[in-house]
Protein backbone atom coordinates (compact mmCIF):
# COMPACT_ATOMS: atom_id res chain seq x y z
CA UNK A 1 0.00 0.00 0.00
CA UNK A 2 2.82 2.32 0.95
CA UNK A 3 4.92 2.05 -1.84
CA UNK A 4 1.28 2.40 -4.46
CA UNK A 5 0.67 5.89 -1.96
CA UNK A 6 4.43 6.89 -3.10
CA UNK A 7 3.76 5.74 -6.66
CA UNK A 8 0.84 7.96 -6.99
CA UNK A 9 2.37 11.06 -5.09
CA UNK A 10 5.41 10.74 -7.26
CA UNK A 11 3.14 10.49 -10.75
CA UNK A 12 0.93 13.31 -9.38
CA UNK A 13 4.33 15.40 -8.88
CA UNK A 14 5.24 14.64 -13.01
CA UNK A 15 1.79 15.79 -13.71
CA UNK A 16 1.87 18.66 -11.72
CA UNK A 17 5.81 19.58 -13.32
CA UNK A 18 4.28 18.82 -16.47
CA UNK A 19 1.20 21.10 -16.44
CA UNK A 20 4.00 24.09 -14.90
CA UNK A 21 5.50 23.29 -18.30
CA UNK A 22 3.06 23.59 -20.89
CA UNK A 23 1.90 26.93 -18.68
CA UNK A 24 5.16 28.36 -18.93
CA UNK A 25 5.48 27.50 -23.08
CA UNK A 26 2.16 29.12 -23.28
CA UNK A 27 2.59 32.13 -21.49
CA UNK A 28 6.19 32.43 -23.46
CA UNK A 29 4.33 31.80 -27.03
CA UNK A 30 1.66 34.62 -26.21
CA UNK A 31 4.56 36.99 -25.17
CA UNK A 32 6.17 35.41 -28.47
CA UNK A 33 3.60 36.62 -30.83
CA UNK A 34 3.02 39.52 -29.16
CA UNK A 35 6.46 40.91 -29.97
CA UNK A 36 6.55 39.15 -33.43
CA UNK A 37 3.25 41.23 -34.43
CA UNK A 38 5.36 44.77 -32.77
CA UNK A 39 8.74 44.34 -35.36
CA UNK A 40 6.36 45.83 -37.92
CA UNK A 41 6.69 48.85 -36.33
CA UNK A 42 10.29 49.31 -36.44
CA UNK A 43 10.73 50.75 -39.26
CA UNK A 44 7.89 53.18 -38.10
CA UNK A 45 10.31 53.71 -35.07
CA UNK A 46 12.70 54.67 -37.33
CA UNK A 47 10.98 57.19 -39.97
CA UNK A 48 9.58 58.60 -36.33
CA UNK A 49 13.74 59.21 -35.20
CA UNK A 50 14.63 60.49 -38.56
CA UNK A 51 11.03 62.82 -38.38
CA UNK A 52 12.68 64.52 -35.59
CA UNK A 53 16.07 64.48 -36.77
CA UNK A 54 14.78 65.88 -40.11
CA UNK A 55 13.12 68.50 -38.07
CA UNK A 56 15.95 69.63 -35.90
CA UNK A 57 17.74 69.98 -39.40
CA UNK A 58 15.30 72.37 -41.57
CA UNK A 59 15.11 74.35 -38.30
CA UNK A 60 19.45 74.75 -38.08
CA UNK A 61 19.40 75.23 -41.71
CA UNK A 62 16.70 77.83 -41.86
CA UNK A 63 18.42 79.47 -39.04
CA UNK A 64 21.73 79.43 -40.72
CA UNK A 65 19.83 80.73 -43.86
CA UNK A 66 19.07 83.72 -41.65
CA UNK A 67 22.27 84.52 -40.51
CA UNK A 68 23.79 84.08 -43.91
CA UNK A 69 21.69 87.01 -45.34
CA UNK A 70 18.75 84.77 -46.56
CA UNK A 71 20.81 83.05 -49.68
CA UNK A 72 19.12 81.04 -52.46
CA UNK A 73 21.81 78.28 -52.03
CA UNK A 74 23.65 77.55 -49.28
CA UNK A 75 26.68 74.61 -47.81
CA UNK A 76 25.70 72.19 -45.58
CA UNK A 77 28.66 70.20 -44.11
CA UNK A 78 28.28 66.63 -42.94
CA UNK A 79 31.14 65.31 -42.71
CA UNK A 80 31.55 63.52 -46.01
CA UNK A 81 28.14 61.14 -45.38
CA UNK A 82 26.20 62.48 -47.95
CA UNK A 83 26.26 60.11 -50.85
CA UNK A 84 27.67 61.32 -54.30
CA UNK A 85 29.42 64.15 -53.00
CA UNK A 86 33.33 65.07 -53.40
CA UNK A 87 35.00 66.47 -50.91
CA UNK A 88 36.89 69.77 -51.32
CA UNK A 89 40.06 70.48 -49.89
CA UNK A 90 41.56 74.03 -49.50
CA UNK A 91 45.04 74.91 -50.30
CA UNK A 92 46.26 78.00 -49.54
CA UNK A 93 49.20 78.60 -52.32
CA UNK A 94 50.58 81.39 -49.73
CA UNK A 95 51.42 78.95 -47.39
CA UNK A 96 55.16 78.10 -45.94
CA UNK A 97 56.30 74.47 -46.37
CA UNK A 98 56.30 73.73 -42.26
CA UNK A 99 52.45 74.73 -42.49
CA UNK A 100 51.58 72.99 -45.60
CA UNK A 101 53.35 69.91 -44.27
CA UNK A 102 50.89 70.06 -40.87
CA UNK A 103 47.83 70.58 -43.17
CA UNK A 104 49.18 67.36 -45.22
CA UNK A 105 49.31 65.72 -41.68
CA UNK A 106 46.01 67.39 -40.33
CA UNK A 107 44.33 65.77 -43.80
CA UNK A 108 46.12 62.36 -43.18
CA UNK A 109 44.41 62.13 -39.63
CA UNK A 110 40.76 63.48 -40.63
CA UNK A 111 40.79 60.97 -43.44
CA UNK A 112 41.11 58.63 -40.72
CA UNK A 113 37.85 59.97 -39.15
CA UNK A 114 36.16 60.39 -42.62
CA UNK A 115 35.40 64.14 -41.47
CA UNK A 116 36.31 67.00 -43.98
CA UNK A 117 34.75 69.97 -41.88
CA UNK A 118 36.11 72.50 -44.50
CA UNK A 119 33.22 71.76 -47.07
CA UNK A 120 31.93 68.67 -48.71
CA UNK A 121 30.16 70.46 -51.94
CA UNK A 122 26.86 69.87 -50.39
CA UNK A 123 24.85 72.70 -52.05
CA UNK A 124 21.14 72.91 -51.13
CA UNK A 125 18.64 75.09 -52.57
CA UNK A 126 16.20 77.29 -50.58
CA UNK A 127 13.16 78.72 -51.24
CA UNK A 128 12.16 82.51 -50.49
CA UNK A 129 11.27 81.86 -47.53
CA UNK A 130 14.59 79.61 -46.74
CA UNK A 131 13.32 76.37 -46.61
CA UNK A 132 15.16 73.65 -48.64
CA UNK A 133 13.78 73.01 -51.86
CA UNK A 134 14.38 70.07 -54.63
CA UNK A 135 16.98 70.49 -57.58
CA UNK A 136 14.61 68.88 -59.45
CA UNK A 137 10.80 68.24 -59.61
CA UNK A 138 10.61 64.47 -58.66
CA UNK A 139 11.42 61.36 -56.94
CA UNK A 140 15.02 61.67 -57.16
CA UNK A 141 15.32 65.36 -56.28
CA UNK A 142 12.71 64.16 -53.36
CA UNK A 143 15.54 61.47 -52.19
CA UNK A 144 18.40 63.97 -52.58
CA UNK A 145 17.45 66.57 -50.69
CA UNK A 146 17.18 63.20 -47.92
CA UNK A 147 20.46 63.00 -48.59
CA UNK A 148 21.46 66.53 -48.18
CA UNK A 149 19.60 67.48 -45.35
CA UNK A 150 20.13 63.79 -42.83
CA UNK A 151 22.80 62.45 -44.57
CA UNK A 152 21.80 58.62 -45.06
CA UNK A 153 20.26 56.78 -47.97
CA UNK A 154 16.50 56.51 -48.12
CA UNK A 155 17.45 53.06 -49.56
CA UNK A 156 19.93 51.75 -46.89
CA UNK A 157 16.47 52.44 -44.17
CA UNK A 158 13.90 50.97 -47.08
CA UNK A 159 12.09 54.50 -47.25
CA UNK A 160 10.05 54.58 -50.08
CA UNK A 161 9.62 57.94 -51.79
CA UNK A 162 7.03 59.91 -53.73
CA UNK A 163 6.85 63.29 -54.89
CA UNK A 164 3.61 65.21 -55.36
CA UNK A 165 3.69 67.70 -58.01
CA UNK A 166 0.88 69.71 -57.72
CA UNK A 167 1.28 70.37 -53.80
CA UNK A 168 4.60 70.48 -54.23
CA UNK A 169 5.36 67.88 -51.27
CA UNK A 170 7.67 65.22 -50.72
CA UNK A 171 6.53 62.06 -49.12
CA UNK A 172 8.72 59.00 -47.66
CA UNK A 173 6.90 56.19 -46.43
CA UNK A 174 8.33 53.37 -44.08
CA UNK A 175 6.82 49.84 -45.05
CA UNK A 176 4.63 50.05 -42.73
CA UNK A 177 2.83 52.99 -44.05
CA UNK A 178 4.38 55.60 -42.00
CA UNK A 179 4.72 58.61 -43.72
CA UNK A 180 6.67 61.77 -43.71
CA UNK A 181 5.48 64.45 -45.53
CA UNK A 182 7.43 67.59 -46.04
CA UNK A 183 6.08 70.68 -48.28
CA UNK A 184 8.51 72.47 -50.08
CA UNK A 185 7.48 75.80 -50.23
CA UNK A 186 6.20 75.94 -46.57
CA UNK A 187 8.51 74.10 -44.54
CA UNK A 188 5.50 72.14 -42.90
CA UNK A 189 6.66 68.36 -41.87
CA UNK A 190 3.71 66.02 -40.91
CA UNK A 191 4.53 62.73 -39.69
CA UNK A 192 1.43 60.04 -39.83
CA UNK A 193 1.78 56.61 -37.69
CA UNK A 194 0.12 53.73 -38.66
CA UNK A 195 -2.15 52.17 -36.26
CA UNK A 196 -1.15 48.84 -37.20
Amino acid sequence: MLSQQKADDDLIKVYGRVIAIVVVLVLLSIVGIRSFNSTSNIGGRGLEFEHNRFLNVLAMVRSQWLASGRPHRMQLSWHNKVPNVTPSKVADDNLDSDSQANTIRNDKINDDFDADLVGTDNWVSLSNQGWPIIDTNDVQGCAQLWAQLLANNVQELNIAVDYQSDDHVCRYYSNNKASLSYQLQTGRVIFLMSDR
